[in-house]
């Protein structure tokens, strides 16, 4: 069984068995993919009489599927990894509550390179994947402001903080894991629209921080590259998803111990929009919803070692300028 641990808890050898296989899916044309997957997903995934618009909802996001169809990503991450390394290699997670108070010095940045320099286009300056060192090929964007090839990152220019314990104990809390109108209005209850980020202080008074939150909020923090459809093309977006594919873990055992009558671990069952149904596929893969719910049957889980709160990294990256 694959352990995700926190980044945190890993070696110095196991932090370069994982930066080293990403560079390997990537020479070996195979991690392009999964940009073109997210991206291809923007499709509207609605009723007739519901906006035909992938913003109001698409195959993977702000709608039920959200969960689900990451988890089935980052196995196919996974997957790809064995196939190209020989490796069983686990995705580690990054936990960002441990980081809003100084999200700047977060370990993370120390392990994959930091924040993208304004005088070069935001271009990420450091650690294996910035564009100096032509291991990681990522296009430019002169359409999202961003023209010139290279990773790209822009640290708390769309929103100041990460998002704090509390903010998560606030999804950690809800007792369903969604609602009609299925949607990310900021007053549709649940677990997923929570986790995601689209209920803010406008759907709920008791949120504190203005503007999006959560899964939404760790996007916009980072920025560049995290911004567009194609996020993936930061490596962040996988150890950022990881965490939140964590985090639904958490909570579906919570349930499991807690009122598993009244809160079931995904719904709509039947009758809901196209592609979030529990025997919907999850596109473009073959899997459907319900083959994804129980971690233990895809033979992973997560490390429950707490991790360290450190202000920097336990070791010098040998990417690190």
């Amino acid at each position: 069984m694959k352990i995700r641990k926190e980044i945190r808890t890993l070696s110095g050898h196991e932090w370069m068995e994982f930066l080293n296989a990403l560079l390997a899916v990537k020479a070996a044309k195979e991690y392009d993919k999964f940009v073109h997957w997210h991206h291809a997903v923007m499709v509207p995934t609605v009723h007739p009489h519901e906006p035909q618009d992938p913003d109001y909802r698409n195959g993977a996001h702000l709608g039920p599927a959200f969960l689900p169809w990451h988890r089935e990503m980052l196995l196919q991450l996974e997957a790809v990894i064995l196939r190209v390394t020989q490796k069983e290699i686990a995705i580690p997670y990054w936990d960002w509550t441990l980081d809003a108070a100084e999200p700047w010095i977060s370990p993370v940045w120390g392990l994959i390179g930091g924040n993208g320099d304004p005088k070069d286009y935001f271009r990420v300056q450091d650690g294996p994947f910035a564009h100096k060192f032509n291991n990681w090929d990522v296009p430019g964007y002169p359409q999202d402001g961003l023209p010139e090839p290279g990773l790209k990152r822009q640290f708390g220019q769309w929103v100041f903080t990460l998002p704090t314990p509390d903010d998560l104990n606030k999804a950690m809390n809800e007792e369903i894991y969604d609602e009609p109108y299925y949607n990310a209005s900021p007053f549709n209850r649940g677990f997923r629209n929570r986790l995601e980020g689209w209920i803010t202080q406008k759907g709920d008074p008791q949120v504190t921080t203005p503007g999006s939150q959560l899964h939404n909020r760790v996007h916009l923090w980072i920025g560049g590259n995290m911004l567009a459809m194609t996020s993936p093309e930061d490596p962040v977006f996988f150890l950022h998803h990881c965490f939140v594919d964590k985090v639904w873990a958490d909570w579906q055992a919570k349930m499991e111990l807690g009122k598993p009558t009244l809160a079931p671990h995904y719904c709509p069952m039947e009758g809901g929009p196209p592609g979030h149904n529990f025997d919907d596929v999850l596109k473009p893969w073959t899997n459907r919803i319900r083959d994804v719910m129980d971690i233990t049957a895809l033979d992973y889980a997560y490390d429950p070692s707490p991790p360290l709160v450190l202000p920097k990294p336990r070791f010098k990256s040998p990417f690190m300028t």
